[in-house]
């Protein structure tokens, strides 16, 4: 009886600790790969690209102009126009390089005192990018 009794606690022992570490073990849910299912929440490319080519121009022609709240307005619609791009690029080198002359730009735009050589750098650094990104799309 003594037995018994030892081999169920021993059993009631064991379930326990095999529920406990089991309950506190979860998976993380898995990340979705790229694929056709996720291409379909990518924006197409050439029209955001065509946009922000517009954009460029519009930080280029107001700062010219000294018509900086209009300017910074147009390089923060680069700004959010780029976010939407970048999931369309799979170089990440490209990408990052892309965001990077972006903000260098957006900075300038947004110096109180906006150099006007610096911005016109930073509009052809963007644009020359712009260039070549439909190069660097995804193909779907």
């Amino acid at each position: 009886m003594h037995i018994h009794r030892r081999l169920i606690a021993l059993l009631v022992i064991v379930m326990v600790v095999v529920i406990a570490g089991c309950a506190g073990q979860q998976k993380p849910a898995p990340n979705p790969a790229p694929g056709p299912a996720n291409m379909k929440a990518m924006e197409d490319p050439v029209p955001l690209i065509n946009q922000m080519n517009q954009a460029a121009d519009d930080v280029a022609a107001k700062a010219k102009a000294n018509q900086l709240p209009q300017a910074r307005q147009s390089s923060s619609n680069l700004i959010s126009l780029n976010d939407r791009l970048a999931p369309n690029f799979s170089d990440t080198a490209f990408r990052d390089n892309l965001h990077h002359a972006i903000q260098s730009l957006n900075d300038e735009v947004n110096k109180p005192t906006p150099n006007p050589a610096e911005v016109d750098k930073g509009v052809q650094t963007v644009k020359g990018l712009l260039q070549q990104a439909p190069n660097k799309v995804m193909k779907m």
